[in-house]
């Protein structure tokens, strides 16, 4: 006959840790690092389209919004003015994750090990 000893583990920290609220909190840091690093590739003519992101995103959803009326048209334009920016880029979001990706994987492995 085997005995079985009563095992008790504690998975308060696991839940503590993947629990809904610290999820939506680390999307939330998560979207204001994509949102920070695609900044460096929108036009810039007035600075309209740009300062409207952080007022229009909504980072605890995972959504990153640049809300003008042309937003959309300038995003999918062939080409941009680069005057004032001579970073920016249409497409400006593909254009940052092609030279971002892998720092993005990282700072997300790093927020899953506890830094959110």
């Amino acid at each position: 006959m085997i005995k079985v000893e009563e095992v008790k583990v504690d998975l308060g920290p696991l839940e503590r840790k993947f629990s809904k609220t610290a999820n939506k909190a680390r999307q939330a840091v998560f979207a204001e690092r994509v949102a920070f690093d695609c900044r460096k590739h929108v036009p810039v003519d007035e600075g309209t389209l740009r300062d409207s992101e952080p007022m229009a995103s909504d980072y605890k959803g995972g959504r990153i919004i640049w809300n003008t009326p042309y937003a959309r048209r300038v995003y999918n334009a062939d080409h941009v003015r680069t005057t004032k920016n001579p970073e920016a880029a249409p497409h400006w979001a593909e254009v940052t994750k092609q030279e971002k990706l892998d720092d993005w994987k990282q700072f997300a492995a790093g927020l899953m090990e506890g830094g959110a």
